[in-house]
């Protein structure tokens, strides 16, 4: 085993550490977070990370991405070619994918399909409904990363990491996704055109993305690929749901025990291609998804 890594096989030893060579990792979205867990899966020794995003870079990112250069080109940069390139830069040797497009499309979803591990860092409720019945369906470990802020008299910040594993608890049934607000995204071109000429342009179509930084975003990001490090070497199972309440200090574990009858954990789990899950990308919602 490279000498580079004897730091790590000093904690999980040489057959920990090939496991992590062995894996393949997908991260969706390469942004605040995913740049993170980027980073420091690269640094762990993994043998091949996807990168999944179809934006660009903007100047908005430039406070948080620790894959961006202020070299970087504004507009004209995409976010799967500076993760490639930190990557590259920390072992050429891992295997790079790249796909620039929306989580709901035909190149995303073959990249996450030939992976072992799946990290979603996404926006929307409709995104993370997407992985989560697609991780399900066949079978693939799914760490959904999260980073929150909530500015007020009442300051709130933190985030959490669900670990779904073996159709025994997601974000579903542990209570971590809004599943009004995922339908709404997920109802398709005709529905949202027909939805916005009742109720007017939706919030989240106009622009404005909440508070961001560096530091939190790197706690959390850190804690998913911690609980996914444990896991893959066997030192541990991950923790179904990790919260992190920057604003009280705490890293807090949730027993909450997941939904015996859940939908997605019980009735999509292994089904495969059974589940249709294409249809999805045969409904046309990629285009609404981030």
């Amino acid at each position: 085993m490279n000498s580079r890594y004897d730091r790590n096989i000093r904690f999980f030893g040489e057959e920990g550490q090939q496991r992590l060579r062995n894996a393949k990792v997908t991260i969706v979205g390469v942004g605040g977070v995913g740049s993170h867990m980027t980073q420091q899966l690269a640094l762990l020794g993994l043998g091949s990370i996807a990168l999944i995003d179809a934006e660009e870079l903007d100047e908005t990112n430039r406070n948080r991405y620790v894959t961006a250069r202020i070299s970087d080109k504004i507009p004209g940069t995409l976010k799967v070619d500076i993760g490639e390139r930190l990557i590259n830069e920390i072992d050429p040797s891992i295997e790079v994918i790249k796909v620039r497009d929306s989580v709901v499309s035909d190149g995303a979803f073959r990249a996450i399909l030939r992976s072992d591990y799946v990290f979603g860092s996404v926006d929307s409720e409709g995104a993370r409904l997407v992985l989560t019945e697609l991780c399900s369906a066949y079978r693939l470990s799914y760490f959904d990363v999260a980073s929150d802020i909530e500015p007020g008299d009442r300051l709130r910040y933190g985030g959490r990491v669900c670990a779904a594993l073996r159709g025994e608890g997601c974000l579903v049934c542990l209570g971590q996704l809004d599943m009004d607000e995922a339908r709404r995204k997920l109802a398709g071109p005709e529905a949202r055109k027909l939805r916005g000429v009742i109720y007017g342009v939706e919030k989240q179509q106009l622009g404005r993305a909440g508070p961001s930084v560096v530091s939190i975003n790197g706690v959390v990001a850190s804690l998913a690929v911690t609980e996914f490090m444990v896991g893959a070497t066997g030192i541990r199972e991950p923790n179904r749901l990790t919260i992190y309440r920057g604003n009280m200090g705490r890293v807090l574990v949730s027993d909450d025990a997941p939904k015996p009858d859940c939908f997605y954990c019980k009735s999509v789990w292994g089904q495969g291609e059974r589940a249709d899950t294409q249809r999805y990308i045969r409904e046309g919602v990629g285009a609404f998804l981030r």
